[in-house]
């Protein structure tokens, strides 16, 4: 289990202090000018999503307290501050493996590292209050059996998640007021979002560490982005993303970070996992029976026509959407699908089960804990999987 985003929020801070903060952070990008090197960004904003590798610290001069009629409402108080970042990032480049396990000291590290880049000093971390925390877990499976495990997540009805909710090829995405659920190939988030971010970080590296003019800088880099890549292919990660609201419910307010232990942030994330893979079963088990779909089409266009459009739903069952859009003209994939939905028929969360000898994805996988295939070790120690927190401080 590793620690991925996490939003802190300071104790109240002299206005001396949060204005000097204010000014350094509107957008501040360390340049080493020598190099060209970028050594950090932070920035006074929200972070975009999951994959921003930014430092976030936002200056606040309000905040909500409850009125006379118990509604929250903003009122001005003692100035603070808001930080949030991928610590996971922050301290190793990367999310592909590896990971802060031990929360209230990547909490403390973080304070740390803001005071050493912003030149100032900031009460200890034991006494800030927790706001966010994403807890992920990785498991090594192969890109094709991740698109296998993305297809049967597509065929799944989740209904108590089904508001917020996002399906796509190669990731799932349930969002909640207290919790959100994600899983998703990192293969190709990875491509998507992180491979420029760190070819650009590489090639400053190796040009500080080796000189600008060395010929073998581009092969170096294109050897580490490679080998993550390739280790990022064969990589299912599974983050659940814990809201302010669930710490406020379980703590009665936001805790402070020596409140929260890696056994209650161990326990949410076994539990909202479990609840969702549980929710899925049972959508998948109320849909209609196999016959009923075959006498209910025969009944109302035929028997030639009510199996020719069985054959149709079954696919639709088996392969999905997607794929049985590719096997069909458009006009006879529309034309099909809207006549199962006039006669009532659905092709969602069904009774049918496929099941082959040549499965990519093993028959006993499931993302929890206990599975076999979870990866808690660092990368094999190769240098070419490797970032060490040394060589982050040689770029910091």
């Amino acid at each position: 289990m590793a620690y991925d985003t996490i939003k802190l929020k300071s104790p109240s801070l002299s206005r001396k202090l949060v204005e000097c903060i204010q000014n350094q952070c509107f957008l501040r990008t360390g340049l080493e000018m020598a190099s060209g090197e970028v050594r950090y960004e932070i920035f006074s904003g929200e972070l975009l999503g999951s994959w921003d590798a930014r430092i976030s610290v936002v200056p606040k001069f309000e905040d909500y307290e409850v009125n006379k009629n118990g509604r929250p409402e903003l009122r001005p108080c003692e100035p603070y501050i808001l930080i949030e970042a991928s610590v996971h990032k922050v301290f190793t480049g990367h999310n592909v493996y590896g990971g802060p396990t031990d929360f209230q000291k990547v909490c403390s590290d973080f304070v740390v590292l803001l005071e050493n880049l912003l030149c100032i000093e900031l009460p200890p971390a034991r006494c800030w209050t927790v706001h966010r925390v994403d807890v992920a877990l990785v498991y090594r499976l192969s890109k094709l059996a991740c698109k296998e495990f993305f297809d049967g997540m597509q065929l799944i009805s989740f209904p108590r998640r089904k508001k917020g909710s996002a399906k796509y090829a190669m990731a799932v995405y349930f969002a909640g007021k207290t919790t959100t659920v994600k899983f998703y190939h990192k293969g190709s988030e990875f491509a998507v979002h992180e491979r420029s971010r760190l070819r650009n970080f590489f090639s400053n590296l190796f040009a500080h560490l080796h000189g600008k003019s060395d010929p073998d800088n581009r092969a170096r880099v294109e050897r580490k982005i490679n080998a993550l890549q390739r280790l990022a292919d064969n990589r299912l990660r599974v983050e659940v993303e814990i809201h302010s609201d669930k710490l406020q419910y379980d703590f009665e307010k936001n805790p402070r970070v020596d409140e929260v232990t890696d056994a209650y942030l161990q326990q949410v994330y076994d539990k909202e996992v479990e609840k969702l893979l549980r929710e899925g079963k049972q959508g998948m088990d109320t849909v209609r029976e196999t016959r009923a779909v075959m006498r209910r089409l025969q009944g109302v266009y035929g028997h030639s026509a009510g199996n020719r459009l069985y054959g149709f739903w079954s696919s639709l069952c088996t392969l999905g959407d997607e794929v049985t859009r590719e096997q069909f003209p458009k006009t006879v994939f529309y034309r099909n699908r809207k006549q199962l939905e006039d006669a009532g028929v659905s092709w969602r969360g069904t009774d049918v089960v496929v099941v082959a000898n040549d499965k990519l994805i093993p028959s006993d996988f499931s993302p929890i804990r206990s599975d076999k295939r979870l990866c808690y070790l660092p990368a094999r120690n190769r240098e070419e999987y490797n970032v060490s927190r040394e060589t982050m401080r040689l770029a910091a």
